[in-house]
């Protein structure tokens, strides 16, 4: 997943993920907005990421001709991090994501349709509880909501609500999860010397 910003101009935060759908390097979303994915060479140059370099095409939001830009990389890294995408189902009982951590930081986006983006963590009241589990919205103004719509689990987070923004049916929905701390590939949690 790869957030760029040209901070030059007034142009949107622009999105790569690898679960977008269509050609890997073709599609972006808008992380400052509501919209789902869009489909153009301009973005990416309709190149995938590798582990070590990302391509920029033509378009102002992702490489404005003199402008500065900023970019924010991410990889997954067994037992902390995970980016990635599932299926809604549209019921209240929704998938079960599972990333191999338990997550202290989770934000998603339909890519399929015109909604906001969600963001939860669990430093703040309400997490995994039915007293005001607190939602925010990075590409809205809105104060936080106490909507439950997801929990987070020992290995992933589960989905609890029909809303189409997190659980449209039959839609894709990205995501990015951090996990507290990171666990090695034998479960057993890093700790400091």
């Amino acid at each position: 997943m790869i957030i760029v910003k040209n901070y030059s101009a007034a142009q949107n935060w622009c999105v790569y993920h690898s679960g977008l759908g269509g050609t890997e390097g073709h599609k972006a979303i808008y992380l400052d907005l509501n919209y789902n994915e869009v489909d153009q060479t301009g973005f990416w140059n309709d190149t995938a990421a590798t582990s070590s370099v990302f391509s920029v095409g033509t378009n102002t939001n992702t490489n404005g001709s003199g402008a500065s830009m900023i970019a924010y990389c991410f990889a997954p890294k067994t037992g902390y991090s995970k980016f990635g995408s599932f299926t809604g189902n549209g019921n209240a009982d929704g998938s079960f994501i599972y990333t191999g951590f338990s997550p202290s930081f989770v934000m998603t986006k339909n890519s399929s349709i015109n909604d906001w983006w969600g963001l939860w963590d669990n430093k703040r009241l309400g997490f995994n509880s039915s007293d005001s589990p607190r939602l925010l919205f990075p590409d809205a103004t809105s104060a936080e909501s106490t909507s439950k719509m997801l929990d987070f689990t020992s290995n992933g987070f589960k989905i609890r609500d029909s809303n189409g923004a997190i659980n449209g049916s039959g839609n894709t929905v990205i995501y990015m999860a951090f996990g507290q701390s990171i666990v090695g590939s034998n479960n057993v949690p890093a700790v400091a010397r």
